[in-house]
């Protein structure tokens, strides 16, 4: 069967440990277009760092953002699922209520935070954010995708999983995005329901779909792809989620692998 569709996540996958892409996929792009594969980028970082990580090659991207909740295409959008104010209420009041948890408000263009140091750090060359300053996060009017929750201090974050979990209801998802962080959304909105979306678009069989990640917040991706690749610093839980194992972030494990299977 061919390959239409390859999805990867990006920290942790198509990233290495130090927050640098694999540059080497900036050439496999263009082949890939000209065999009619479409490569969708699904991460939980924001589209504008997005956008940055790939610059004059964003045209032969997909731009998945917000775990699954916002996809762009070459500046067009095709899909965005907003929370609802009520929504966003509760999952700033579940944060809150935790302490050593700093939440950050993710819209479509832009990441708002009460935080300087958080604003430093997500502006900083590992991720490249586009922020903004609010002294009131609840008071936000924008188009609100997630809220973020960073655990500060080496926190437990299973503990703190647990405890804002039970502070939301069942209108809500709760998905770590990577060590010392977790998002909250929609639920049903994650990264495996975009791979439906763009495979129904697109008219692509999980048996034609290709997808890398290394996180819980990927394992949703799995099971829309006969091709599921964990990385190899994947947990094991989400290793065992996959039907192949990658090689390491750090080695360019997606792009041996795309090259292997596509024989570009």
């Amino acid at each position: 069967m061919m390959i239409r569709l390859i999805v990867s996540d990006m920290d942790g996958t198509l990233v290495n440990d130090e927050k640098k892409i694999d540059e080497n996929i900036y050439a496999l792009l263009p082949k890939l277009k000209e065999k009619g594969i479409r490569f969708v980028v699904a991460s939980g970082r924001q589209y504008p760092s997005l956008c940055k990580d790939f610059q004059e090659h964003v045209k032969d991207v997909v731009l998945c953002s917000e775990n699954g909740a916002f996809i762009m295409d070459n500046g067009k959008e095709l899909y965005a699922r907003c929370m609802t104010k009520e929504q966003v209420k509760m999952s700033l009041d579940a944060a809150f209520a935790v302490e050593g948890m700093e939440p950050v408000v993710c819209a479509k263009h832009v990441t708002y935070t009460r935080s300087p140091e958080m604003k430093e750090f997500l502006e900083s060359p590992k991720f490249n954010y586009k922020m903004a300053m609010t002294d009131d996060l609840y008071a936000i009017e924008d188009d609100i995708i997630k809220i973020s929750m960073i655990v500060l201090n080496g926190e437990d974050t299973v503990t703190m999983f647990r405890r804002v979990r039970a502070a939301l209801d069942e209108s809500l998802n709760l998905v770590t995005s990577g060590e010392g962080s977790m998002d909250t959304g929609i639920y049903g909105v994650n990264k495996g329901a975009a791979v439906e979306v763009l495979q129904e678009m697109w008219d692509i069989t999980p048996e034609e779909t290709m997808v890398f990640g290394d996180q819980y917040n990927d394992v949703d991706m799995f099971d829309r792809a006969h091709y599921s690749f964990a990385m190899a610093g994947a947990v094991e839980g989400v290793k065992k989620k996959a039907r192949y194992l990658a090689g390491s972030n750090n080695e360019g494990g997606v792009v041996k692998e795309i090259r292997k299977f596509t024989g570009i």
